[in-house]
């Protein structure tokens, strides 16, 4: 069993950080990574497509961690990731714009997975951008990356941490508790799931 973790936050020891350390620690397989930021210096990360449709024709021309996500050789995506003004952060928009591969290729990804999500957030200053809550938009474009690439995202693999400006998210205990349900069982939700 094998986990890819696309990590969405700058901060490699944030509240993201903490609960994918948890979620690592209770799981039962390996895990590799995807970072959305470059590090400080300016090395990984995703970069937004180019729209150069060479993918139509072969491999991306872009040589970076999202060949990663094009590969079938996990069985779990967790998506961990900060919300900025209601939304993903920019560099998980450059995730988004790089599966136009999917598109242009008509390629597409044949091992179904089991999706997490896990977001983090402090204060609710962005009701202008807000979908129907804070969380809306985020949703849904997760919902997006996940479906691009045969990961299906059940409710209950859902763990938000939306307090962090007054309660860190090492500190949530319902969230830590809840990832740490989900790194033990998917496993066994994962195979029930598949036969």
């Amino acid at each position: 069993m094998k986990a890819l973790i696309i990590f969405g936050s700058p901060k490699k020891n944030g509240n993201c950080a903490s609960l994918v350390k948890t979620f690592i620690d209770n799981f039962n397989g390996e895990v590799d990574f995807v970072y959305a930021f470059p590090n400080i210096k300016n090395e990984g990360g995703v970069a937004a497509c180019l729209n150069c449709t060479a993918c139509k024709v072969a491999d991306c021309v872009i040589d970076d961690d999202f060949k990663k996500i094009t590969k079938d050789d996990y069985q779990i995506v967790v998506i961990a990731s900060p919300i900025y003004m209601s939304n993903l952060p920019g560099p998980m928009f450059n995730i988004i714009s790089r599966l136009n591969y999917f598109y242009n290729s008509k390629k597409t990804l044949t091992t179904p997975k089991s999706a997490v999500l896990i977001l983090t957030a402090g204060g609710t200053n962005c009701k202008p951008l807000q979908g129907k809550d804070a969380v809306d938009l985020p949703i849904k474009q997760s919902k997006f990356i996940f479906n691009s690439i045969r990961a299906k995202l059940a409710e209950d693999n859902i763990v938000l941490s939306l307090k962090t400006d007054v309660l860190p998210a090492k500190l949530d205990n319902l969230a830590q508790e809840k990832i740490k349900d989900i790194a033990l069982n998917i496993t066994k939700d994962f195979t029930s799931n598949n036969n």
